[in-house]
């Protein structure tokens, strides 16, 4: 079958253009014909690596005109200073976000010639609702945030337009149970599918390296200054290990700076973000997810598929179905630096203890891989085209 996922950015980095990678890559491998549409592109390298086999069309080049960008006419420029229609209650925070893009999205669904047409994020569900052609091809809207996550202004979006979706997909059964909840006259269109990670391409870390590691973008959710203070609150106990928080973000400076005045600039080290972390994983022993909030947690996957055990915020919804504590991994109570402290140090002076949870981790992560996923996105979109 054909199949076209529409993303903001394929050209980025973060957990939904990975998987969505992910899934793209094992379709292809099943034979279905695949796009990536990316409505915008702002640089000429993907952080990941996107198959060649994939089509990927690009909406709105916003490079300048001398490295490849979109040359822009009058009308453009003047409609890419106007406001989107999402833009009234700031549902697509995209810097692009205008009626520029509103016009380029529109004129590639009403033109797009596919069986089915994925959204994988609220703002682009949003556009797939107004501008898709429900008559031509399905539509499905993945949910890669979750719906408790959304305040009212959101909500009332996805409420008014969520209706007109052949699909609705999760990422968890807790979110899954939380849209049938809210939707019961959807009931039926609503679906739970996990996201995908493949197996690492490394051996397994050998547990030995006195190295705690995370990754993701450097924001408040992510918990990254939890962890920090953590770990400040046991480095004099434990002088040989070290931290490193791989990643991007807006809060860099802030973290650099707590590191600076927790002492600890010889200890804890920023990077930056690297693609794919495979090799970093392997010179760890530790993998440390301490978020405020987690819809999902590809890390937590990535880490167990590389062969670390993993201490993670006890929050919803993806660490309380992807770890079972002290089975596959260590779950400990939110934004409390001491509890997570003092599961650090427990697997810092264990080595037996990170053996074992290592080895749960594995197993579960096989249960993510992509060859083992795809397979439920396959049997949702021929259940949607046998309906239709």
């Amino acid at each position: 079958m054909r199949i076209t996922f529409l993303v903001r950015n394929i050209w980025g980095i973060g957990g939904t253009i990975k998987t969505t990678l992910n899934t793209a890559e094992a379709l292809v491998d099943l034979g279905h014909d695949v796009t990536i549409a990316s409505f915008v592109r702002h640089k000429a390298k993907s952080d990941f690596v996107i198959d060649p086999r994939i089509n990927v069309v690009n909406l709105w080049d916003v490079r300048g005109t001398a490295d490849g960008g979109d040359r822009l006419s009058l009308l453009e420029r003047w409609q890419a200073k106007r406001p989107s229609f999402l833009d009234a209650d700031k549902v697509n925070n995209q810097g692009e976000s205008s009626r520029l893009l509103d016009m380029r999205v529109k004129k590639y669904l009403k033109q797009l010639d596919t069986d089915i047409a994925v959204g994988t994020q609220i703002s682009v569900n949003l556009y797939m609702a107004a501008y898709g052609r429900p008559e031509a091809y399905a539509m499905v809207a993945q949910e890669h945030m979750y719906l408790d996550n959304y305040p009212p202004r959101l909500r009332k979006h996805i409420d008014a337009r969520y209706a007109a979706m052949d699909a609705i997909v999760t990422i968890t059964e807790a979110d899954a149970t939380a849209y049938r909840t809210a939707f019961p006259e959807l009931v039926d269109k609503i679906t739970c599918i996990p996201n995908s990670i493949p197996a690492s391409a490394k051996a397994p870390s050998e547990l030995t390296e006195p190295h705690i590691m995370t990754a993701g973008r450097l924001t408040g959710m992510k918990g990254f200054d939890i962890l920090i203070k953590a770990f400040a609150l046991i480095a004099d106990e434990f002088p040989e290990w070290k931290v490193t928080i791989f990643g991007r973000g807006p809060n860099k400076k802030k973290l650099k700076a707590l590191v600076g005045e927790l002492g600890l600039d010889d200890r804890v080290e920023l990077p930056g973000p690297v693609t794919p972390l495979d090799a970093e994983w392997a010179k760890a022993s530790i993998a440390a997810v301490p978020s405020r909030f987690e819809p999902f947690g590809l890390v937590i996957v990535e880490a167990m598929a590389a062969g670390l055990p993993v201490v993670c915020s006890a929050v919803k919804h993806g660490p309380l179905e992807i770890i079972e504590s002290e089975e596959n991994g260590l779950l400990v109570e939110p934004k409390q630096p001491e509890a997570l402290a003092e599961a650090l140090a427990r697997l810092m002076r264990d080595p037996g203890l990170r053996r074992r949870l290592a080895e749960g981790g594995r197993r579960t992560a096989k249960q993510y891989e992509p060859s083992k996923v795809v397979g439920l996105h396959v049997d949702l979109f021929n259940r949607v085209l046998a309906r239709r």
